[in-house]
Order: C-alpha cells, then structure tokens, then sequence
C-alpha cells in the first residue's frame, strides 16, 4: 500500500475532531475524564479498565460511572502530595503487572501542567498514556546541503532491531522525551549526543528551534495489542540541525543501528511505503512544508495537513 501524506498524519492525529459529532461522541463515550482535585480543568481522557483500577485506590480519586469522570482527591492539593500519590500507584500497578504499557517503565518523570502552566504533577513517563495526559518531545532533522549542486538530503537512523516499539523502523535524525528536569534545548542537546554522537558545541552552533507540531494520538491494534485504544495528546518540540557534509553521525546509545544520508525523493519513497515511525514522519512531512518541498500547488490535502499537525489540545498545555 502506497500512503499519501494525509494518510501518514492521520496514523498520529488520530482522535475525531468536535466537528464530526457521531464520531467524537462514539470516542467520548468510549473514555473516562480525568479531572484535577479542585475540578477546574482537565488533565486528559482514560479507557474505563484504567478507571475500573482506579477504584481500588479510593485514598487517591473518585470514579463516578455516571459522568465518566476520575476525579483526584481535594485534599491532594499540592504538587508533591500528588506526585507522591500517583507515582506510588504507578510502582503498585507495575508490580502486579497490571498494564502492559508499565513494562516499559523508563524511572523518568513527565510534567503535567496547570492552566497557568504550572507544573501539576511529575509522572512516571510509562504511566502517562494509562491517564492520558499530554506528553512532549524533542525532535530533531539533521540534514545536509549538498557543495556544488545545493541538494538537500536528510540524515535518516535505522531503529535497532530490539527497541520495544517501533523495532527496525525509520527515525528522525534525533528524538527524545523530554523528562524532567530538561529543558526543550538541554534534551536535544543531550539526544544528539546519546543517539548520534553529536556534541554538545557542535550542535549548539548548528541547530534552530522551528516550532512546534501537535497531535492527539490513540494506540492501535499491535502496539500493546490487549490495551488498544489508549490516549496520548502528545507536542513535539522541532528543531533543524544543519550539519556540514563531513559530520557524520553514529550511534552511542545503540537506540539506532546505523544512519543513511538520503535524497529527498528516498525520503518520500520510504514514508509513502510507511517505512518511518508513525510520528517521526509527522516530523518529516513539517520539515518539508517549512522548506518548501511540499507546497499548495502540488498537495491537494495541504490545509489539512497543516491543520492536523499543530492542533490544540483540550487540556492544558506547558
């Protein structure tokens, strides 16, 4: 199967949108509401299992069936109050292997945020997609002008055949979580190094912050297949590195196996074969609008594509 572009953004923008109301309704239906302690805002959308274990810990929330809603406790009314609570849950839930998704257990923090983008809680990155909260990234294009004939080509790494999701896929040149305590800058600095042997100067003198990209994410069958369904409203710092021709990048982490210098037109054959991971070629596809190689006049599903890749999110935001 050949996919286009919009098919590529619509395997991470996944959650229907307000405006087809029977298929939003059938997704609300579908979830629980997590809510702060104070009921003022909330913090993201939950499968009912996950509240249904929930109900265990009746210290730490309220599940009320009938609004669909977890609510935190009023009297878990600061950050490390609930920091502590949760994250005991956490330990609990992973122990009695409760989830799937806590076999990936990172021992990194997440922040969530306040309305006032305050940080709320710092989460267990594992436990963020069982509550559904927003999660961020850093990604990275590291590309090259070609001497002589001005070519643009991409560096593109081969995820190592033992990660535990994506396995073997293509990748952006450089991507990471951003964990507590980083910052959007430290974390690609930081990334660069551990994921392609980049250091910290280099990449410094090189890299420019290009916005952000923004989607909201549902798991699908084979990822974690017994837990399907899943919510992850995920933003994406987006960084271009401009790297000269005789900086060649290498594994040290071994997240990676090896990296390939490719042509524009690789690229785009091997994201339409749905080569590269599913939010990594959100990335590319940004890249490519931003530098022009995807313009109005030869992509009929521009407007979309650019809507669905910087879209806002119900929940507050950092």
């Amino acid at each position: 199967m050949k996919y286009t572009f919009l098919d590529l953004v619509k395997k991470i923008d996944v959650v229907p949108y307000y405006y087809n109301p029977k298929e939003h309704k059938s997704f609300r239906d579908s979830v629980y509401t997590f809510v702060s302690h104070d009921g003022s805002f909330r913090l993201g959308y939950m499968l009912p299992m996950v509240a249904e274990e929930f109900k265990k810990h009746s210290d730490v929330v309220k599940v009320d069936d009938k609004t669909r809603e977890v609510c935190i406790k009023p009297s878990l009314n600061t950050l490390s109050a609930r920091n502590q609570a949760f994250n005991k849950i956490a330990r609990i839930w992973r122990e009695k292997c409760a989830f799937d998704h806590l076999k990936g257990w990172r021992d990194e923090l997440y922040t969530i945020y306040d309305p006032d983008k305050k940080p709320y809680m710092r989460l267990e990155r594992a436990f963020c997609p069982l509550l559904g909260v927003v999660m961020y990234g850093c990604h990275i294009n590291g590309y090259v002008i070609v001497p002589g004939t001005g070519e643009l080509k991409l560096w593109v790494p081969r995820r190592s055949a033992t990660k535990p999701t994506y396995p073997g896929m293509l990748d952006n040149t450089v991507a990471g979580g951003m964990g507590y305590p980083h910052g959007c800058l430290e974390t690609v600095v930081k990334e660069c190094y551990e994921e392609a042997g980049l250091k910290a100067g280099y990449v410094t003198d090189h890299v420019t912050s290009v916005g952000v990209i923004s989607y909201f994410y549902q798991y699908s069958k084979g990822e974690y297949a017994s837990e399907k369904g899943f919510v992850q409203p995920e933003i994406e710092y987006i960084y271009d590195l401009k790297m000269d021709p005789d900086t060649i990048p290498h594994p040290v982490d071994h997240e990676a196996q090896d990296f390939t210098l490719m042509s524009v037109d690789e690229v785009v054959e091997r994201l339409k074969n749905g080569e590269f991971k599913h939010n990594c070629a959100g990335v590319i596809i940004d890249f490519f609008m931003r530098h022009g190689l995807i313009t109005p006049e030869d992509e009929p599903d521009y407007v979309e594509i650019q809507n669905r890749l910087h879209r806002k999110l119900p929940f507050p935001t950092r």
